[in-house]
Order: C-alpha cells, then sequence, then structure tokens
C-alpha cells in the first residue's frame, strides 16, 4: 500500500512539472531552467516506472488464496 502512495505522489508531482514546463515553454525563460525542468520530469518518469514494475511484481508474486 505504500508503494501505491509513493506511485500517486510522483504521478501527481509529474503533472504538475509537466504543467509548469508548459506554462514556461509559453514564455521567455531562461533555457537552462527549462532544460533543467526537463531532466526533473524524466527522473520522476523513470521513478515512476520503476515504483510502478515494483507494484506489478508484488502484485503478480502474491500467493494466490483459495477460496473454499
Amino acid at each position: 500500500m505504500e508503494n501505491y502512495k509513493i506511485y500517486c505522489n510522483l504521478k501527481s508531482e509529474l503533472k504538475r512539472k509537466k504543467q509548469l514546463l508548459a506554462d514556461l515553454q509559453q514564455k521567455p525563460t531562461n533555457k537552462e531552467d527549462l532544460i533543467s525542468l526537463e531532466i526533473d520530469i524524466e527522473e520522476d518518469m523513470n521513478a515512476l516506472n520503476i515504483v510502478f514494475n515494483h507494484l506489478i511484481l508484488n502484485h503478480n508474486t502474491l500467493p494466490s488464496v483459495e477460496m473454499r
């Protein structure tokens, strides 16, 4: 459950950063700031994929419980 919370937090942070990037691209901005934000977004996407894969692997490896 904790991994799912981490996943949700990362997903919302990524959405916020993507919106910020879109806003910054619409107006004159320091190119270094844009590059830095793009790198942050890429790192967040990688982290999101890692957590997602971990959630999927944990879900698939849980022992099945037979209902009687």
